[in-house]
């Protein structure tokens, strides 16, 4: 059976929108390159959010941010399968930091635009970072590669840039309407986040007899395996017992 990782270089080999560009990639570009560039579209989105607070049309600062984001963290996947270089603890570190510093920014500065508040992004930035926590723990304990490419903000970006264009053809006025002393757009994110947490806990439930029978596994598969080490050292002393045991009979016969 291929692995996971077989499994997403032919992915990326086969076909797509990134596997041409990929081919391309000059050799000089490394893929922790590719993830900076994704990261320096995300400063461009965060640029044009604030930015729209003058005028709608910085939104194809975001659009190109946002591409630039999704082209930059596609290709250092693409580029790393396509050369065959294994970096499991390197890449998924630098990848994952770049992630969340690029999510934080994209979220945070939708907050400062005219589209969304500021209590709303710190909401919905906060249900993220708890997924993508409970994430990391998983891939932590559980060792599951399929974890890895999990929770990625591919769809989220679509979701953002809809709000945006959305919120800009109806008007900024949608945003400042109160429900009693709150926003109304707040009430309705508070809502959905509650919704979303709720949801978590029961996902929390669901996989904590998954995390049980993998820890009841490892202690298993540890009582069982011996440690070349302690073979070696357990050896001696089998021998010297072994070399013991006749002496002490000659002396019970030749005393008898």
């Amino acid at each position: 059976m291929p692995s996971v990782k077989e499994k997403e270089s032919r992915s990326f080999e086969e076909g797509g929108l990134i596997a041409p560009i990929a081919r391309r990639v000059p050799e000089v570009i490394a893929p922790n390159h590719l993830t900076f560039a994704g990261l320096a579209g995300a400063v461009l989105v965060a640029v044009g959010f604030i930015a729209t607070r003058w005028s709608n049309w910085f939104l194809a600062l975001v659009a190109l941010g946002l591409a630039v984001n999704w082209l930059g963290e596609s290709l250092a996947r693409a580029v790393s399968a396509r050369r065959g270089i294994t970096r499991p603890l390197n890449g998924y570190f630098v990848n994952n930091s770049a992630d969340l510093v690029a999510q934080t920014l994209i979220i945070m500065a939708l907050g400062f635009s005219p589209y969304f508040t500021i209590p709303s992004a710190l909401l919905v930035l906060s249900l993220y970072l708890l997924l993508s926590s409970y994430k990391y723990l998983l891939v932590v304990i559980l060792g599951d590669e399929q974890l890895r490419s999990t929770l990625e903000p591919r769809s989220g970006r679509l979701v953002v840039m809809g709000w945006s264009l959305a919120a800009a053809s109806i008007g900024h006025e949608f945003v400042s309407q109160r429900l009693r002393s709150f926003a109304a757009l707040d009430v309705i994110v508070a809502g959905l986040s509650i919704c979303a947490f709720v949801a978590f806990v029961f996902i929390v439930r669901r996989d904590l007899p998954r995390v049980r029978l993998h820890e009841a596994a490892t202690l298993r598969n540890d009582e069982f395996s011996l440690d070349e080490s302690e073979i070696i050292s357990i050896v001696p002393q089998l021998a010297a017992a072994g070399g013991r045991s006749p002496a002490r009979r000659d002396e019970k016969i030749s005393a008898g």
